[in-house]
């Protein structure tokens, strides 16, 4: 479990230095005007994305995951250096676009194997994931420090490369059972389309664009509301905070609160906490209780990434165990890029309370498909075997 701690310890640190402080880089250091920084953080994202679940096929075929995540590892830290030494948009763009073609891949294929030891092993996830979290905070804040006292907004890639040289060293030595290393080849024909014609599957992933898209996407704008409502920018850093504490609690407890209330009440749990939540935003205009509410952020996703894990490891055969984590992140990111867009276009036109009311709907939606899941075979036996 030690080297699982110091994997995400260590993967952590590093994307809170780049996820934080990327466009502060690039319009700051290099220049770049809002469009072309807007350019060079979402084009390369989506491309990224999309390579998410080929890298988890990829995974499955060669039965090498340590190994496909390695080389992820690898092409990041060398396109990383890339980074340093290019500074004209053009080429700036290309380069990021070849590094998030690995580096978005890195988390979801450590998640595989993580979530597919404590599975086998009967570990608590949710207490290794917890580690990255409150590393992903702290790095953003110790860097933030770093950059402030070297007068240098480039010290966030050094810290991003220092990451991922101890992510390169601690990949080989993760623990992997015989099921993730070991297990029946995967035949591409006949076994990938199971996956899409897998009910239960295909329902998670649907849960999962309405708890964990939908929080995701309101992030690109809470902050800029919280300032309309008359809050200044020291609030707007405190959102992290407010954000991120609730999910150290629940990332540690979800699993127990999972085998003891079961996966439907508690991601039904975490639909109704979204649904406050919406329900605030839409009505509040004091900035205390905008914040407070906020905080339903952190429960709402702890308690989606415990559930949907531990589902897909029950309803998905075991071959195609790592290409169904990446095709669920690959969904998250697609979905909630889309919602950002279609956020954006809907402020415009009718205001940003149309968004929380969009929302609200969302989340109520989010029920109807519990309701699905509720019956599903698998769902019930294990209700039953509960009572």
């Amino acid at each position: 479990m030690t080297k699982f701690y110091a994997k995400y310890l260590t993967l952590f640190i590093g994307l809170g230095a780049y996820n934080t402080f990327l466009p502060v880089y690039l319009e700051k250091t290099l220049g770049f005007s809002s469009s072309q920084v807007g350019m060079i953080v979402s084009i390369p994202s989506i491309i990224g994305i999309v390579f998410v679940p080929i890298w988890g096929l990829i995974s499955d075929l060669l039965k090498k995951q340590k190994s496909v995540l390695w080389i992820n590892i690898l092409m990041s830290l060398l396109f990383t250096v890339l980074y340093i030494i290019t500074d004209s948009f053009i080429p700036v763009l290309v380069v990021t676009t070849f590094l998030e073609m690995f580096r978005n891949s890195i988390l979801p294929l450590t998640d595989s194997i993580t979530t597919s030891f404590c599975k086998e092993n009967n570990k608590n996830y949710g207490s290794i994931r917890v580690i990255g979290s409150m590393s992903f905070a702290i790095s953003s804040f110790l860097c933030g420090q770093l950059i402030k006292a070297t007068n240098s907004n480039i010290m966030f890639l050094y810290v991003f490369i220092v990451s991922m040289i101890g992510c390169l060293l601690i990949a080989p030595i993760l623990d992997t059972t015989n099921k993730v290393e070991h297990k029946e080849k995967l035949n591409l024909k006949e076994d990938l389309p199971k996956l899409f014609r897998n009910k239960s599957y295909i329902l998670i992933l649907v849960c999962g664009v309405c708890v964990a898209s939908l929080t995701e996407a309101m992030m690109s704008y809470q902050g800029i509301h919280l300032m309309s409502l008359g809050a200044g920018a020291e609030l707007v850093g405190l959102l992290t905070v407010f954000m991120v504490i609730p999910e150290l609690f629940f990332m540690v407890k979800s699993k127990d609160l999972v085998e003891k209330y079961g996966m439907v009440k508690m991601i039904g749990f975490a639909s109704c906490a979204l649904l406050i939540r919406w329900t605030v935003y839409a009505l509040t205009s004091n900035p205390w209780l905008f914040m407070i509410a906020t905080s339903m952020h952190g429960i709402a996703i702890s308690i989606m990434i415990i559930c949907a894990f531990d589902f897909i490891g029950k309803v998905v055969d075991k071959k195609l165990y790592t290409t169904s984590m990446t095709v669920y992140t690959f969904t998250i990111g697609v979905s909630y890029s889309l919602m950002k867009l279609l956020y954006g276009t809907m402020i415009d036109l009718f205001g940003i309370n149309s968004i929380f009311i969009f929302s609200i709907g969302v989340s109520l939606f989010s029920f109807i498909v519990l309701k699905w899941i509720s019956n599903l075979d698998i769902v019930k036996s294990k209700m039953s075997e509960a009572a």
